[in-house]
């Protein structure tokens, strides 16, 4: 029996497993999906209400009926921001509308190509096409996680990095 060791931090949360390969092999997936909508849940517990003056509230922020802060904005405007000039950088401008604006913890990846499409002014077919090497890259480079096959969300770095350009 192989013994493997993990240690996955997402902002205040941290969950560290030493134990049996299969288990990794086998709920590793839902391990990662778990931490990441504890996290998602643990950061809007978290966030300032607008009516407490919060400094960090992003640009063109409206409140929702929920009262939680929401940015408006749509994937082209978000890539302008952004100044996206490839594939990789797209979808990130598409995974920020979608987590920003949308409040998705979580990303499909059929809705990362759905929200790509919309910023025309931006978006070629080549990306779609070359979507698993980027999406594999940007989970490789610490921009985004894979909690689950096929479904994605952005690291707390991208989430904070993403927030200072967009502000």
């Amino acid at each position: 029996m192989t013994t493997s060791k993990i240690k996955i931090k997402l902002g205040a949360i941290e969950v560290e497993y030493e134990g049996s390969e299969s288990f990794l092999k086998e709920e590793l997936p839902q391990l990662l999906s778990a931490v990441s909508d504890l996290y998602a849940k643990s950061r809007s517990a978290l966030e300032p209400q607008p009516s407490q003056g919060n400094p960090n509230a992003l640009l063109g922020s409206s409140t929702n009926a929920g009262g939680k802060p929401k940015f408006e904005a749509t994937t082209g405007s978000i890539a302008a921001k952004l100044n996206c000039k490839s594939g990789p950088e797209l979808i990130m401008a598409a995974a920020a509308r979608l987590t920003f604006v949308l409040q998705e913890s979580t990303l499909a990846r059929q809705k990362i190509i759905d929200e790509m499409k919309t910023a025309t002014a931006y978006y070629k077919a080549s990306y779609v096409s070359n979507l698993t090497v980027s999406l594999n890259n940007l989970v490789k480079d610490g921009k985004l996680n894979e909690p689950s096959q096929g479904k994605y969300a952005l690291t707390a770095a991208s989430l904070k990095d993403l927030e200072q350009h967009l502000v």
